[in-house]
């Protein structure tokens, strides 16, 4: 039970940020062209490079601070649910949810970028609505399957966003101490998609064909 109740714990924290930046990433880019404002906003004097940068790190703003409140909001819950009388324990201090905000928010430039790319293929609000539904299912989809194989972390396995970000946050809530390796391993891969998954987006954007 303490296992389920854990995986369920971190697929509720990435899910929620994950949603926290999905409207503004569909509104910036499909919404926009949907409404004809990207054509004037690409007669700007700034790069479409900068302006696609600019959507990119709005949303990240956006999931970052849902990501706060979710894990806040859990740390308050957890406060006042006597766990040890289902043989569980959690530990969600104010330490250990910075923690879980810190080893997290590296996921946040992935799903991000993501939504901003797969949302610049669609041609309306309510496509990019649909299409992005799905989306959100990639990033989470690892952690369906870490209880029924009953996954361990390792290091290969630290290199899958998501799933690294969940061993991560339940080592944490463990009180277990990080592995600096693989740490390092989630963060740089993290960061490193999301640095991909963005300069793809840019370079959509450099493309007459994104006005549709």
């Amino acid at each position: 039970r303490a296992i389920l109740a854990l995986g369920m714990l971190s697929y509720l924290i990435i899910f929620a940020m994950l949603m926290g930046g999905m409207y503004l990433a569909i509104d910036s880019t499909a919404g926009e062209r949907e409404r004809g404002s990207l054509e004037p906003l690409f007669t700007t004097p700034a790069p479409r490079r900068a302006i696609v940068f600019g959507k990119i790190l709005a949303t990240t703003a956006y999931m970052l601070i849902s990501l706060t409140l979710t894990v806040a909001a859990c740390a308050i819950v957890v406060r006042f649910l006597k766990l040890e009388s289902f043989g569980m324990s959690a530990n969600l201090g104010p330490v250990t949810a910075l923690a879980i905000i810190g080893v997290t928010a590296p996921l946040i430039l992935v799903g991000a970028s993501l939504m901003t790319v797969v949302a610049s293929f669609t041609k309306s609000y309510r496509e990019a609505q649909t299409y992005l539904g799905f989306v959100l299912m990639v990033p989470t989809l690892p952690l369906a399957f870490v209880t029924f194989l009953n996954l361990k972390p390792t290091l290969p396995l630290m290199a899958v966003p998501s799933l690294s970000q969940h061993f991560l946050m339940t080592s944490l809530l463990r009180d277990e101490l990080l592995n600096p390796a693989y740490l390092l391993m989630s963060v740089g891969v993290s960061l490193g998609l999301g640095l991909l998954l963005a300069a793809f987006a840019a370079w959509l954007y450099e493309r007459e064909a994104i006005l549709g």
